[in-house]
């Protein structure tokens, strides 16, 4: 799935000289944590979250320190502070900073730049302009929707058998020759070992997995710990 697929097209958007008290409200009329700052063009010059409006003076939520902090801060960074607690409109609280996705974009591509930046969601661009947001909740909608293949009571379990080994074969956490595993009417029964707990739940999920497996017995257990090692 692409990110067009599951992003919201219908973006709400905010001009520069929109006033705080403006996008507090959309942010919770909509129920959303963030929108975007457009300029001439429909350009996207930034976006304002719930972070951005976390610290402000109106709700005494401002940052502060200690007094003897102060005195190193950074006169800079102070001013920074002030304008963010303080600032009238979009432009003065904005984060300038804009990390947009395209498009055409996979989910999983989506799903690692809202981990790397820590951030909840994020414009969709195409051509330069906005076409969309994408947000982690968009993500958990689209796993809701996915379909699950039905299985079928009886599975072939040559077929079977031959793909679980495939996945095994593939996994690079998995010693795949230590272990066996015997399929009979979908139901999979797991002998062998592995080095950890953590090996032997991923393997039980991973053969889950495999359309047509009704059922897994977990028989594995784990190689003994070496002295020293």
């Amino acid at each position: 799935m692409k990110a067009r697929d599951v992003m919201v097209k219908d973006v709400i958007k905010v001009g520069p000289d929109t006033t705080i008290g403006e996008i507090a409200a959309i942010l919770v009329r909509h129920r959303i944590s963030g929108v975007p700052v457009v300029g001439e063009g429909d350009r996207v010059i930034g976006i304002v979250t719930q972070t951005d409006l976390a610290h402000r003076s109106e709700t005494g939520t401002e940052k502060r320190r200690k007094w003897w902090l102060e005195i190193f801060a950074d006169p800079n960074a102070q001013a920074r502070e002030y304008v963010k607690s303080h600032g009238l409109k979009a432009r003065d609280v904005m984060t300038r900073v804009v990390i947009s996705v395209s498009s055409d974009a996979d989910l999983a591509e989506v799903a690692d730049i809202l981990d790397t930046h820590r951030i909840r969601q994020a414009p969709v661009m195409d051509g330069g302009k906005i076409v969309g947001m994408i947000s982690r909740a968009d993500l958990v909608r689209a796993l809701a929707q996915v379909k699950v293949a039905a299985q079928t009571t009886r599975s072939d379990s040559g077929a079977l058998q031959k793909a679980i080994r495939e996945q095994m074969n593939a996994q690079p956490w998995l010693k795949s020759a230590f272990v066996n595993f015997m399929v009979r009417d979908g139901v999979v029964e797991l002998w062998g070992a592995v080095d950890s707990e953590d090996q032997r739940r991923a393997l039980r999920v991973l053969v889950e997995g495999v359309p047509g497996v009704q059922k897994v017995e977990d028989n594995v257990g784990l190689f003994p710990k070496v002295a020293g090692v």
